[in-house]
């Protein structure tokens, strides 16, 4: 062999560069597993919660304290995590007519843009959701004996979800063009 190179004549940092990728890619492939099974499960526990709370509510005539409470929880977080998961499997809103408008280096830019511009957004979301919760996370809640923290929590989690899968998509488009999901 060369050196420098490996032994299907490929430079060793290309190699490198795959199996860093496909490490990284394999990686956020768990987070967005765990990410949607984590949805998965808070959505079962709101349908649960709200249909238990519809029946008691018309059988019985009284409901639980937490019965309006917790599902309002429980959207937040379906809704900042499932956020995430869209910008990984590209489900989000996107400039579809663009992409196909233009083509070269001006679809190059637009896409880096767009991707640039929903990192930026992640950012915005972990930096600030930490502030707030640092800021309001302390605070309790109205019908349970919890803190805030358990709910403001899914706005810097979903955003460094955001800032990940952004940046994995923009790291494919560079390096690795062929690993994009």
């Amino acid at each position: 062999t060369v050196w420098g190179v490996d032994g299907f004549g490929a430079p060793r940092h290309t190699v490198l560069r795959v199996v860093s990728m496909n490490a990284f890619n394999r990686f956020c492939d768990v987070l967005r597993y765990l990410a949607r099974a984590y949805v998965l499960i808070l959505a079962t526990a709101l349908f649960a919660i709200v249909i238990s709370t519809v029946i008691t509510r018309e059988c019985c005539s009284w409901v639980l304290s937490w019965s309006e409470e917790v599902p309002r929880y429980l959207l937040i977080w379906i809704s900042f995590m499932t956020g995430a998961v869209a910008v990984d499997i590209k489900d989000h809103i996107a400039f579809e007519y663009f992409y196909q408008k233009f083509s070269g280096w001006g679809a190059v830019f637009i896409h880096n843009m767009v991707n640039f511009g929903i990192l930026g957004f992640g950012a915005i979301m972990t930096i600030y959701g930490y502030q707030f919760l640092q800021d309001f996370g302390g605070d309790g809640m109205e019908s349970i004996p919890f803190t805030n923290v358990w709910y403001y929590t899914s706005l810097p989690l979903s955003g460094a979800l955001i800032v990940l899968f952004s940046l994995r998509d923009i790291l494919n488009y560079w390096f690795a063009p062929h690993l994009r999901t």
